[in-house]
């Protein structure tokens, strides 16, 4: 133990003595190690933690298989059905998630919310820390309407009150009591403020919960997930549910399948191949700087080449000197590890600002005792890493020749040279895989934001408005409030115009379903699955979408007039591929349902996203199909300052009614692709990161190599070499070695660029452009960075270095 507390304190006394050499060797050290622990903390959040719920791993969700559709929701008829005929489920059970209108305060307000089924809170084990959740008979039809509220909705809308249990607030213009209210870690489903008990509260919007639950089968909205009773497996619970599935097929004429995933699974969603891509990429970066240190540490051992012979000489063992000169390198590994550590500190808060709305686990993303322990362990890694190699060149010291007089300045022998090349090369491969992966996912950006949407985005501001079910409970008051409102929003100074629809573009499409066409086959393979969206006859004009054929919407498509329908091109090309769709006809639903004439064919619209093929959707005019929630979109120069006005003409309509999410077009666009954004910026930085590396790596190299060649430099120029001689002499040895570099990096990158192909788009994983590109980049930078020593040794005094030997 004193020997080795001995070659600490030595290492200190070193290591101070060369604030230069440690200063760099930290902060490469920590450039590596805190980018690695910041990832780390991510992908420990999302992929390694358990759920923050008691015995997480028996959650399993539930996904329902549709022809042409592979993550659907439930209806309410098969979730009873899975809830009372399943053997392997201890629980199971059922939410959606849906927007609220509050009022009662000083301003309407629109919240998030979640309708659940009664056993929610007991299947996910979660208790409330004031009052208690929900009754088994608070879940039936008809029940009164009871919440249990979340801990910031506790906080910022009743100011904490003690007392809140038992007492009401207003939502959707129903009164509902408080009975619980969760702790502030628990945020299931993300967003929601409230939970409330299923019942019957919207009919248009959740009509779910009636009196006869076994007869909707028809209309799919309900998330399920359950828990598995003790023994059963994910694969058992499959087989049982498959059974009865199997059973609803036989007795509904159904062919909807389930599949069944783990909860954690369901949460991580598609966010698992980013980060293994950013994982791997961030450990090549530490790769890099480990090799930079390296190769400083071998440079250090040459010139302490001398030191090591008289220990040896003296009788140190060899692994006496190892332990001496690794011990240097964990401690500088260590200093690294702790600069590291405020990095990533730094590094997580900046990755949660700008990760996704949408991450999952979000908020609960940060350093913990586990982030540590990586760190911790990296550090100790990092340091025998760099440090081995230069502990076993200078430990096999030449006795008779360091000690010679001549030996003083040690022998750079061509062992270390070799080895020294060969970490440049690795940080060359390494860093070109990286920037290689960077030029893809910049590319692909790239592509992604010259897609067309089908429609402008520029000068308009977006928002939702939910009319409440009690007073707006028939299709007259819904339709004279916004009519009203489409006036008052015209009338609005600088307004160029105003579109009205159930959803917005690019958020997807909130309703489909499966046509019948008039004079087709509509067997089970035969079908299309359309979107349907309710629009007003401006909304086509106002959002830029081109009429292809046929006419838009007027003020004669009313209730009562005959019904109509515009669809978007891809439908036209997809359902009547050869014909002419104006005066078809088809229909949505059974027999009872009204033919739809299709009067109008438009431009493709990219509701689903940017990088999503363009969908079959279909437009009818909201006079004759009034939704009770309606988004606008109004298109003026001044558009971003429009909210206030915008509320204020809501409110004299309807004091109560608020404005819900209120956002430029552009801003919602910006969103939408923020998921292939938030790889891409990261893989960039660490390629930056990359390179510099790489360049000093060359640079430092090169620079030792130079002083190293003093002497061999100035024989040549004795003996009548020029200058551009010399620099030819150390260029092509540097580029040399950074060609068998890029060259092998080119192999790795071939082999391991398919692994990121999901997250590209529109560019192949071996694009020959960026592959051609990219390494003609870095062998510019390499070039750069061997210039410098290599203008030094032209300038190199023939004399002044054979008289220094």
């Amino acid at each position: 133990m004193g020997s080795f507390t001995q070659d600490i304190r030595y290492g200190i006394r070193l290591l101070a003595k060369r604030p230069g050499f440690t200063l760099i060797a930290v902060l490469a050290l920590a450039l590596g190690i805190g980018a690695n622990s910041a990832i780390f903390s991510v992908v420990n959040t999302l992929l390694l933690r358990p759920l923050p719920f008691k015995d997480s791993d028996r959650l399993v969700w539930f996904y329902e298989i549709q022809p042409k559709l592979d993550r659907a929701p439930f209806s309410p008829a098969d979730f009873l059905d899975f809830q009372s005929q399943n053997s392997s489920f201890e629980e199971l059970t059922s939410f959606r998630t849906m927007g609220f209108s509050l009022t009662g305060g000083d301003q309407p307000e629109r919240v998030r919310g979640a309708i659940v089924s009664a056993n929610f809170f007991s299947t996910l084990r979660a208790e409330p820390i004031e009052g208690r959740a929900f009754l088994p008979e608070e879940g039936q039809a008809g029940a009164h309407r009871v919440a249990v509220v979340s801990y910031s909705f506790w906080q910022n809308r009743f100011g904490g009150d003690p007392n809140l249990i038992g007492k009401t607030f207003i939502a959707n213009d129903e009164s509902v009591t408080v009975i619980g209210i969760m702790p502030a870690s628990f945020n299931y489903p993300r967003r929601a403020e409230f939970w409330v008990n299923p019942r019957q509260i919207v009919p248009d919007l959740f009509s779910a919960f009636t009196n006869n639950l076994t007869a909707m089968r028809g209309t799919h909205y309900l998330a399920v997930f359950g828990r598995l009773k003790d023994g059963a497996t994910l694969g058992s619970a499959q087989g049982d549910i498959d059974t009865v599935v199997a059973g609803i097929q036989q007795q509904h004429n159904t062919n909807h399948s389930v599949h069944l995933v783990t909860m954690h699974e369901q949460t991580v969603g598609d966010t698992r191949p980013a980060l293994i891509i950013l994982m791997v990429a961030v450990g090549f970066v530490l790769l890099i700087a480990c090799a930079n240190v390296a190769n400083l540490m071998l440079a250090r051992a040459t010139g302490r080449y001398r030191e090591m012979a008289i220990r040896t000489a003296l009788g140190a063992s060899r692994g006496r000197v190892i332990r001496q000169l690794l011990t240097e390198s964990l401690l500088l590994a260590l200093m690294g590890g702790a600069l590291g550590i405020f990095l990533a500190w730094q590094g997580v808060k900046l990755l949660v600002a700008v990760s996704p709305a949408n991450t999952p686990r979000l908020s609960e993303i940060g350093l913990d005792g586990q982030v540590f322990l990586f760190t911790l362990a990296v550090s100790l890694l990092t340091g025998i890493i760099f440090g081995l190699v230069p502990a076993l060149q200078a430990s096999k010291p030449d006795l008779n020749e360091a000690l010679k007089e001549g030996g003083r300045g040690g022998n750079d022998g061509s062992r270390r040279s070799f080895v020294r090349n060969l970490l440049v090369v690795a940080e060359v491969a390494l860093s070109l895989v990286v920037l290689i992966g960077a030029g893809l996912l910049v590319k692909s950006f790239e592509r992604l934001l010259n897609v067309e949407p089908g429609f402008n985005t520029s000068n308009t501001l977006t928002g939702g408005i939910s009319l409440p079910g009690k007073k707006y409970e028939d299709s007259a008051k819904r339709l004279a409030f916004f009519n009203e409102l489409i006036l008052r929003f015209e009338a609005i100074p600088g307004i160029e115009g105003v579109a009205i629809s159930n959803d917005l573009p690019i958020e997807g499409t909130d309703t489909t379903s499966y046509p019948v066409i008039e004079g087709q086959q509509n067997g089970e393979d035969d079908r299309f699955l359309v979107g349907r969206h309710a629009v007003n006859a401006g909304y086509f004009k106002a959002m830029g979408v081109p009429l292809l054929k046929g006419r838009e919407f007027t003020s004669r498509d009313i209730e009562g007039a005959p019904p109509v329908i515009v669809i978007n091109e891809t439908a036209a090309h997809r359902i009547w591929p050869d014909e002419d769709p104006v005066g078809k006809r088809l229909k949505f639903g059974g027999d009872n349902e009204p033919w739809l004439e299709i009067v109008g064919v438009v431009g493709d619209i990219k509701h689903n996203g940017l990088d999503a093929e363009p969908s079959l959707e279909s437009y009818a005019p909201y006079m004759q199909e009034p939704d009770p929630y309606m988004t606008f979109a109004l298109r003026a120069p001044n558009a971003a300052t429009l909210t206030s006005t915008v509320r204020r003409e809501v409110q004299a309509i309807d004091k109560d009614q608020p404005v819900s999410e209120t956002q430029l077009m552009s801003d919602l666009l910006s969103e939408s692709v923020a998921p292939r954004r938030f790889p891409m910026v990261l893989f960039s930085l660490f390629a930056g990161v990359a390179m510099l590396l790489a360049a000093v790596g060359i640079y430092g190299v090169m620079s030792y190599s130079v002083t190293q060649r003093t002497h061999e430099i100035g024989i040549r120029m004795a003996l009548g070499a020029g200058q551009k001689d010399v620099l030819r002499l150390v260029l092509r040895q540097a580029m040399t070695v950074a060609l068998i570099g890029i060259a092998a990096g080119l192999a790795a990158a071939f082999a391991l660029t398919h692994l990121m192909s999901s997250l590209l788009f529109g560019v192949s994983a071996t694009d020959p452009l960026t592959f051609v590109v990219i390494p003609v980049v870095l062998t510019g930078v390499a070039l750069g960075a061997c210039f410098v020593p290599a203008r030094r040794a032209m300038k190199v005094d023939p004399m002044v270095a054979l008289r220094y030997e």
